[in-house]
């Protein structure tokens, strides 16, 4: 069977690089190029044998974040491939495959999804409600990485995002996504078998196995660590159907 034409990307701060290489086979096992972004006041410069490419500036929320995130996108439409597997320093796919679904349709951005605890005409911790109108005709969730699309949906999501404004109340990456996908016309999906959480405290670290054993999931956010890393491989191969 004819293989996929697929970019890996990893994004990251030059502070990532460590988390990155001990991530890195996490990245390499898929067998496509793999390519680090980072900002361009914070690079990433060398990664083994991988291509390095910088753009925006370093910042964690806001509207520079909005900006780098447009940069770095439109970057990657200089290199050749049909498919991009887009991750964080700290996100990667457990399995070598891709599942055949991600490549049937080429309008969707796949992703991970959590819920937005933020509600409209709500109070949280005491603070004041937030706006009826917060945002309005948006599903309320976030988009989490890893993130996978085509050239196509890339593309028309890098020409709708270009001088996005970044939302006062929720002003991140992960909100970033819906926006840039609704003016782009791409629709979004979650993966299947996919998990969200963190796993520095032994209650995050529990509840992600929890995750890989009872839901197979393989679409895994947030991994800070190798050893992290090798241990949920190890549950998913253990349990994998």
């Amino acid at each position: 069977m004819k293989k996929h034409s697929v970019l890996v990307v990893v994004h990251g701060y030059s502070g990532d690089q460590r988390q990155i290489e001990e991530l890195m086979p996490m990245y390499e096992h898929h067998g496509y190029p793999v390519v680090i972004a980072s900002p361009a006041d914070s690079p990433i410069t060398k990664v083994g044998p991988h291509i390095c490419i910088t753009a925006g500036k370093k910042c964690y929320i806001g509207q520079d974040s909005w900006d780098r995130q447009h940069l770095q996108l439109k970057s990657l439409l200089q290199f050749p491939q049909d498919w991009f597997l887009l991750n964080d320093s700290d996100s990667f796919v457990l399995t070598p495959e891709l599942p055949d679904y991600l490549f049937r349709d080429d309008n969707i951005v796949w992703s991970n999804e959590v819920d937005d605890f933020r509600k409209p005409g709500e109070s949280w911790q005491g603070n004041p409600p937030w706006p009826k109108d917060y945002h309005k005709g948006y599903p309320l969730i976030a988009m989490q990485p890893p993130y996978f699309l085509s050239r196509k949906a890339l593309q028309k999501i890098v020409d709708a995002s270009a001088g996005l404004q970044a939302c006062p109340i929720c002003p991140f990456i992960d909100w970033w996504w819906i926006p840039a996908s609704y003016k782009a016309g791409v629709k979004h999906r979650r993966f299947t078998g996919c998990a969200s959480c963190e796993t520095v405290t032994p209650m995050g670290l529990a509840v992600m196995s929890q995750c890989i054993r009872e839901r197979q999931a393989t679409f895994i956010h947030s991994v800070k660590s190798g050893s992290v890393m090798q241990q949920l491989k190890a549950i998913y191969d253990q349990t994998k159907p």
